[in-house]
């Protein structure tokens, strides 16, 4: 009897220590993102099942610094332009939309990084959380890359769709970005699957202007001038070099020249209005369209409102056309 009893009290010594360790272990519940499993991307799943173990069996929990929100602690600079209504998908894009695809993939990690962390929080393992990337940064070092060869360094849609997985999340965008392969592997997830090209706002009118922030840049090429640092003698050249081409095309294929061809020597005399009223590309992008309209109406033929619809035509083919290439003519 002694013996039976003895044996009891080891069996009940065991399921006390089983019951206390089982107290130990933190309760851990899974998180659930019915939008993943929408789109059938086990991705963050995965890693929600990786970071469980972690939180099972790592002995140290040192707590860190809560990471915050992501978002940069001063404002950073931007190139400003709008999407181009012949990119429509993302096999299209050339290496200024491609990037603005890739910052809003960029945006996408930076917000489940934050639930994330919001979720380790919640179970009292501060030790987990995860750092936020510095996105700005990372568009840039895509620019300064681009910019050593912008023929040879491209981020596009070519590049997105031709190349290998691996290829794209070691070699593209942790090697240039200069970020950790896991998240290189998440932006690489988020731009291929998750973003949009949302042509519906970015093409409605007027058509917004969308911003790529970065640290530095505010143009997309730094060797090259942009409108508003035209000289008089410069925006001449971009009117003679295909910007007057571009309206007579335009109205051609549409077989209806407007009310301004009709002008005698009217391509010369809008060069001429550029001249006399000494208009560089700082005024002329700090005048009001209204206002440049109706000035170069009143130059040609003072009344003529018909003029209208072609001089419109000319301020718009200003405003939107490739600087540097029509400058390079000559």
């Amino acid at each position: 009897m002694a013996d039976k009893k003895k044996d009891d009290d080891v069996d009940d010594k065991k399921e006390v220590e089983v019951a206390k360790e089982k107290e130990k272990k933190p309760a851990i519940e899974p998180e659930a993102e019915a939008e993943d499993e929408k789109k059938g991307n086990d991705d963050d799943g995965k890693d929600d099942e990786k970071e469980k173990e972690k939180i099972v069996f790592n002995p140290e929990r040192i707590p860190k610094e809560d990471p915050g929100d992501g978002l940069p602690k001063k404002d950073p600079e931007f190139i400003e332009f709008k999407w181009n209504k012949e990119m429509k998908d993302k096999k299209s894009c050339d290496t200024q939309h491609m990037l603005y695809l890739l910052q809003l993939a960029l945006n996408l990690v930076r917000l489940r990084t934050i639930e994330r962390n919001k979720y380790f929080k919640s179970i009292g393992r501060t030790d987990r959380f995860i750092n936020q990337l510095d996105n700005p940064q990372i568009i840039t070092n895509f620019l300064d890359w681009h910019n050593k060869d912008k023929e040879k360094n491209k981020f596009d849609g070519e590049l997105l769709y031709k190349s290998e997985k691996l290829f794209m999340i070691n070699d593209i965008i942790s090697e240039i970005g200069d970020v950790k392969k896991g998240p290189a592997t998440k932006i690489f997830t988020k731009l291929k699957k998750d973003v949009i090209i949302e042509t519906t706002t970015w093409l409605e009118l007027p058509q917004p202007k969308l911003k790529l922030k970065n640290w530095g840049y505010t143009k997309m090429y730094a060797a090259e001038k942009v409108i508003d640092e035209c000289t008089v003698d410069e925006m001449v050249r971009l009117l003679k070099n295909g910007v007057l081409q571009s309206v007579i095309d335009a109205n051609a294929a549409k077989n209806k020249p407007s009310a301004l061809e009709a002008v005698d020597d009217w391509q010369n005399k809008v060069i001429q209005y550029f001249i006399d009223n000494q208009l560089d590309g700082k005024k002329f992008m700090e005048t009001g369209v209204k206002d440049t309209c109706k000035s170069i109406m009143d130059a040609l033929e003072k009344g003529n409102n018909k003029l209208r619809g072609g001089v419109n035509q000319v301020i718009r083919g200003l405003k939107k056309c490739y600087v540097h290439e029509l400058l390079s003519k000559g």
